[in-house]
């Protein structure tokens, strides 16, 4: 009777589980992960390559993994070999957003990782039906405390850049030795549109090697949620050369699915699932849908066999997967050199804020957070200039800022191991909370003080050596305006002007509009710097955007490879309807360049006004559409920007107007996106036309296919 109580319990605490996953995912648009993707695309690349994977997965024979398994039951203490610990560094690459997510959502993730491969996952409770062959694999991971230079670092490494966005092996930036490190890159979008993916050990260059992954599937807090915590956990199988539970491929579901391997021996044969059906028997027995290498969104475990599996990744030196150099990892020499084995010593004294930008309206508060690096600070000294209270020694210290300017804060953590000290500059930024500016209209033609000024104020995000600055060299109206003095070196670099803040109900016109004049050339046909406005009704907190220019619509002035000074013809009016800001009484507006290693970019002669401007044009020009290179002589890659969320399609057509190729058909949310268009798969050399339809708004621009 006990025996059957108990069995009951089991099957309605697993009947809960399913209907809270499901609940949870009608709540929520899941992703899944593209690995097979990304492994078929390089080995397209690199056919050599694919046949050694092959030969690999041939080698693993079934047999001989069953028989290491064996020799590891769970429990059986006297076999255990060691833990191995893994050293892991986070590359976050992010543009202020969301993305930019904080330490606390890396130590959180670094936590489910670490209980999911030990088996103290608390979820692991709901696990049914395969408890018995549920294994703790052993494996931890701890994040980096020293960079491959031998620097102090907490691991992770935070990459300003609009990479973010794009979210492929491109993206991949500053990467850390994989016979060190496992890399996890951090994005807000990737390109294939998967929640992550991961290469097999052996199955790409070193510089791909490791994690691409959503920041909102990371960790169970901030933009993580618990539901997608475990797709970290799923990559890191990859890693480790683990197949899906239905085999190599990347489509579930399939009754053909039955007759495919994953290379395990005990996860059972099955379709694959994308629901979480804890009965499923898909194939000959008991599928093992709650298995961290499933789609089902429930995933509680790994079998013994894929312990096993994951454990001869990390020791195999020869072959494939030796090549990937997972062995050196755990070694006492490795750990020692990434600083995870060593006692935490306090290296450097960090901090953060709630603010995602630490830019506030006066009058606001902002709360600071000690995240000083390695050791446990037991004491604190902050200094907080133009903020009340004007210094602190809480960890946590809560401070009001009532005047408008820009100020350092500067912070000495404590422990028994020393004190370290930090200051950062012009760290928090305080806006006027009332419009500085209210008329009919507003100008500027920066004719007056240099900038920055009591007015215009000036971020240079990356610390670069150019800005934006006040110059004589070229104007479109008087003698003076505003440039970057841009060089091919400043790639990906970013730099912000802001405005005053204006009373928009005082403009005359129902439908205000902002023109400004700007000029810019390129130094190659290949570069692509961006200009963006943006506008902000929460003193510059958060940002809208309302345009984007970019690549040969931007560079009025052609392509010179000298410094650029524009002539009189070069300047272009550009206007952004800003009818939807008519009632904000205090709006901030902002111009962000984005380097595409092009030449100098001025702006000149700002106006708001009510004159009007033809919504149409208006949303057109804001999709940012672009095709480069152009002419192409191989691939070509379509590029444009959503400001909201629309149903999107890009097709390819010929000159007699019959449809090429559809490049995308579907709905996509908020951002940026790049196609490729390849002309080895439908392109001969000619000319065709590529339409994008975002809505009810088309476009179409001319492509050359040399």
């Amino acid at each position: 009777m006990l025996l059957k109580m108990k069995t009951l319990t089991k099957i309605i605490i697993a009947i809960a589980f399913v209907f809270a996953n499901l609940q949870f995912v009608k709540a929520q648009e899941l992703k899944y992960c593209g690995t097979t993707e990304a492994m078929q695309k390089y080995f397209n690349e690199n056919p050599a390559l694919y046949q050694q994977y092959l030969q690999n997965e041939a080698d693993l024979k079934i047999e001989d993994q069953k028989a290491f398994a064996d020799g590891y039951k769970e429990n059986n203490k006297s076999a255990m070999p060691p833990i191995y610990i893994i050293p892991v560094v986070f590359h976050i690459l992010h543009e202020y957003g969301t993305e930019n997510i904080s330490d606390a959502q890396v130590l959180d993730a670094m936590r489910i990782l670490n209980e999911d491969y030990r088996k103290t996952n608390a979820d692991f409770a709901n696990t049914v039906s395969f408890t018995g062959i549920a294994a703790d694999s052993e494996i931890e991971f701890r994040l980096a405390k020293k960079d491959p230079n031998g620097i102090c670092t907490n691991g992770i490494d935070r990459i300003y850049s609009s990479e973010t966005n794009v979210g492929d092996d491109g993206s991949k930036l500053n990467y850390w030795p994989r016979n060190k490190y496992l890399n996890i890159w951090v994005v807000k979008t990737i390109a294939s549109g998967a929640a992550g993916y991961a290469y097999l050990p052996g199955t790409t260059a070193a510089v791909n090697d490791g994690i691409m992954i959503l920041s909102s599937y990371i960790g169970s807090i901030g933009t993580g949620s618990l539901q997608r915590s475990h797709a970290l956990t799923h990559e890191v199988g990859h890693w480790l050369n683990l197949n899906h539970t239905w085999g190599t491929s990347n489509n579930p579901g399939l009754s053909t699915n039955c007759s495919g391997d994953d290379g395990v021996t005990d996860t059972p044969n099955t379709i694959g699932w994308t629901s979480c059906n804890l009965t499923g028997t898909s194939c000959s027995s008991l599928d093992n849908v709650q298995n961290f290498m499933e789609y089902s969104y429930c995933s509680t475990m790994y079998t013994t066999g894929q312990k096993t599996r994951m454990r001869s990744a990390l020791t195999t030196t020869g072959g494939l997967v030796g090549t990937a150099q997972r062995y050196n990892l755990w070694t006492t020499a490795n750990l020692t050199a990434t600083g995870v084995s060593t006692p935490a010593v306090l290296c450097q004294a960090d901090f953060t804020t709630n603010s995602s930008n630490n830019i506030i309206c006066a009058g606001d508060s902002i709360t600071f957070d000690d995240t000083s690096w390695n050791g446990n600070p037991t004491s604190w000294s902050w200094t907080f200039v133009g903020g009340t209270p004007s210094s602190s020694t809480d960890s946590t210290p809560t401070i009001t800022y009532y005047a408008p300017g820009v100020y350092n804060v500067s912070l000495t953590a404590t422990n028994a191991s020393g004190s370290v000290s930090t200051t950062k500059l012009a760290y928090i930024t305080v806006n006027s909370d009332t419009a500085m500016y209210s008329g009919s209209t507003f100008a500027e033609s920066f004719e007056g003080a240099a900038i920055p000024n009591a007015d215009w104020k000036v971020l240079n995000i990356n610390s670069g050596t150019n800005t934006w600055v006040q110059t004589t060299a070229a104007a479109s109206l008087g003698s003076k305006s505003v440039r970057i003095l841009n060089t091919a070196a400043m790639s990906n670099q970013v730099d912000e002007l802001i405005s005053p803040s204006v009373d928009m109900t005082q403009i005359v016109g129902t439908t205000p509009t902002m023109t400004f004049k700007v000029a810019n050339a390129q130094r190659t046909s290949t570069d692509s710097d961006k200009l963006q406005v943006y506008v902000s009704t929460t003193c510059g907190k958060t940002w809208a955007l309302r345009k984007t220019i970019s690549g040969t619509t931007l560079a009025s002035g052609g392509i010179t490879t000298s410094s650029y000074v524009p002539a009189a013809a070069h300047w272009t009016l550009q206007n952004v309807n800003m009818s939807s800001y008519a009632t904000q009484t205090n709006l901030y507006i902002m111009f962000r360049f984005t380097s595409g290693g092009g030449n100098n970019v001025y702006i000149d002669e700002i106006n708001l006004s009510g004159t009007v401007v033809g919504i149409d044009e208006d949303y057109i020009s804001n999709l940012n559409f672009n095709i480069y290179p152009n002419p192409a002589t191989e691939n070509t890659v379509v590029s444009f920007e959503l400001t909201e969320k629309q149903r999107v399609e890009v097709s390819v057509y010929d000159v007699v107007g019959k449809e090429i190729s559809t490049v995308v058909s579907k709905d996509l949310a908020v951002g940026e996106y790049k196609y490729e268009i390849n002309k080895n798969a439908a392109l001969a050399p000619g000319i065709y036309f590529v339409k994008l339809t975002a809505g009810a708004h088309s476009i179409t621009k001319k492509l050359i296919i040399e």
